[in-house]
């Protein structure tokens, strides 16, 4: 592997900075609330990776503490110093009680909150599950499931818990703590699975994971290859998906064309695999990768989403794109890169260090040194470097969380320089466009950020600008999004400019343009231009049913009688203003027409505006009462 790229993925420049591990400063991190807890004799300091709200706590024989963990409330604090109980203490009422382990000689390997007043205990013999009220410091035990317990796994984001069992550690268990309802969450266990390790070996806790992606879980696996395989086949990394009813689905396989010592992290809905041997990172999206298998779709069905409801996990995720019990292959979108150099007071930090611990999505953890970072992955940058089709790469920025900031200026670059052609261009707008209950890039930023910048550059040919937008407008109209009037209007303003008057009559003609009211009236104003675009505008607004338009164009233009025809039509004839018909009439100096408009409005003339003036008009003409 060669490193490339070592800008790409980056360290925050804000870390949280706490004590370094010693054998009498041990260091513990709590992945439900993002804190470290640094104890130092009976001193237990709190760093938060959330607020920052750093504190120090007075707890006594703190030097035994195995675990620490505070309420996802913080009003009680979890502290086990023994295999075989938990203490809490409520640090409001300052007062301590203690919950035994259930089962005579067992041992807690850990716990867990699982939302503000339940925990759940994982010991060798299974899994208890208690609710705690700190006020009466009582813990009244819910659920109890039995089951030989290696290690587990916990994911506090959707309340997920999968324990191991068996010699070889590959049978796993998971468990789903639902929502309080009715004051009491509910604990259902699922559907056990076995895990293929290749036969040989255990599956041990560093292998397995639970990431997020896209707002779903995923319980991600390493695989390494046996001893003495390891010229022939390569550590690969299965993405699982948990379902209610059956076991869990392996979907995917992450080729990482390697061997060694690999963790990961989820960054703005990627996977990133780090090597520890060769101090690189590989980068997957399981929505977005080249093509390597004979399957019809490579990418996981996922719907874009840029607020994931994760409440409550979907265990239901099925491979659309594939026959059932298939699994998709993916490889890196990028070839392997180290993260970016990172100092820390002056001194070069060490990456991918056996000191690091990484957990979930960004998380990683330098013990020796004393720092937590979050990963963080640069989307510009990304899209700078990869090496693929324009509308891929949209498809690809779009799943990322900052993804207008580095969608614009490649639309931009490439209609500005016009590199691609039109169809290329006509692609990446219904890419943007095609995407149902979720508006990810508006009109009025197309607009701003990329139209605007064309049609001020006066280097592009003017008919470059006409084809780009009426390819826009397509894409608007495929996907049946009402279209903004801004677009039509630079749109016939152009053409008008350029002279094609016949090309833009065809547009009209042939309802390429959609109608609207907007779009009519400009017509309508352009008639001294363009004499046949009032009949335009009026068909368009005929065809829109807008009675009153039509009769107010006419009327503009001194159509009286048409417009008198117009209302008789609509049934519109009694909301008509006599006076605003009488006086086109008068003004016309046609007396037919005048006389014919006085007759229509004979019942109503005495009570509009200027009566007086067009009954004596009448009366002069015609010599009549």
């Amino acid at each position: 592997m060669s490193a490339i790229y070592n800008e790409l993925l980056y360290l925050s420049d804000k870390p949280i900075v706490f004590p370094p591990v010693t054998r009498t400063t041990p260091v513990f991190y709590d992945e439900t609330n993002q804190e470290i807890f640094a104890i130092a004799g009976d001193n237990v300091t709190v760093f938060s990776a959330t607020d920052r709200s750093d504190h120090v706590l007075k707890i006594d024989n703190a030097v035994n503490i195995i675990s620490i963990k505070y309420s996802i409330d913080h009003r009680l604090l979890a502290v086990q110093r023994t295999n075989q109980s938990v203490d809490f203490l409520n640090l409001q009422e300052k007062t301590e009680f203690t919950q035994q382990c259930r089962r005579g000689g067992g041992s807690i390997i850990g716990f867990n909150w699982t939302c503000q007043n339940e925990i759940v205990f994982i010991t060798h013999q299974g899994i208890d599950f208690y609710q705690v009220h700190g006020k009466q410091g009582k813990v009244k035990h819910l659920k109890t499931y039995s089951v030989n317990v290696n290690w587990f796994v916990y994911s506090p984001l959707f309340c997920v818990l999968v324990v191991s069992s068996t010699i070889s550690g590959n049978i796993l268990h998971p468990f789903h703590f639902r929502a309080p309802q009715h004051g009491t969450s509910s604990l259902t266990k699922l559907p056990k699975f076995q895990v293929d390790i290749g036969g040989g070996g255990q599956l041990l806790e560093r292998q397995v994971s639970i990431i997020t992606l896209h707002g779903r879980l995923f319980l991600a696996i390493t695989k390494s290859p046996r001893p003495g395989e390891e010229k022939f086949k390569m550590t690969e990394i299965g993405l699982y998906t948990l379902n209610n009813d059956q076991p869990a689905t392996k979907v995917a396989i992450l080729q990482l064309g390697a061997t060694g010592r690999f963790a990961l992290n989820c960054v703005d809905n990627m996977i990133v695999v780090h090597h520890q041997n060769s101090k690189t990172s590989l980068i997957f999206d399981i929505c977005w990768s080249p093509a390597i298998t004979t399957d019809s779709s490579n990418t996981l069905p996922l719907s874009i989403t840029r607020t994931p409801t994760l409440k409550i996990p979907n265990f239901n995720l099925k491979n659309e794109g594939a026959s059932p019990g298939s699994v998709t292959l993916f490889r890196p979108i990028l070839q392997p890169m180290s993260i970016k150099p990172y100092q820390y007071e002056g001194r070069q930090c060490e990456l991918y260090s056996s000191n690091w611990v990484v957990f979930q999505p960004g998380i990683i953890i330098d013990a020796k040194l004393g720092i937590l970072w979050d990963l963080r992955l640069s989307v510009t940058k990304l899209a700078m470097h990869m090496v693929c089709s324009k509308p891929n790469l949209i498809k690809l920025l779009l799943h990322r969380r900052n993804y207008k900031s580095s969608i614009f200026p490649v639309i931009r670059s490439l209609v500005m320089t016009q590199s691609a052609p039109l169809s290329v261009v006509g692609d990446m707008f219904d890419i943007l466009n095609s995407v149902i209950d979720d508006v990810l890039v508006t009109q009025e930023e197309m607009k701003t950020e990329v139209f605007v910048h064309v049609l001020n550059k006066d280097e592009l040919p003017p008919n470059y600008k006409i084809s780009l937008l009426l390819e826009y407008i397509r894409s608007l109209r495929v996907h049946k999004l009402r279209i903004h009037f801004f677009f039509y209007e630079t749109l016939i303003q152009l053409l008008l400019r350029c002279g094609q008057l016949y090309r833009l009559h065809q547009l009209l003609q042939f309802q390429v343009l959609g109608d609207s009211v907007p779009l009519a009236c400009l017509l309508l104003s352009l008639d001294s231009t363009y004499e046949p675009a009032f009949q335009l505008g009026i068909d368009m607004m005929s065809r829109l049913s807008d009675c009153t338009g039509i009769i107010d164009a006419l009327l503009r233009k001194g159509h009286v009688t048409p417009a008198l025809r117009c209302a008789l039509a609509s049934g519109q004839e009694e909301k008509c203003e006599a006076g605003k018909f009488l006086r086109v009439a008068a003004d016309s100096g046609d007396n037919v027409v005048f006389y014919n408009t006085y007759r229509f409005f004979e019942g109503r003339v005495a009570g509009c505006e200027g009566s007086e003036e067009f009954v004596a008009l009448y009366k002069g003409l015609f010599n009549e009462l």
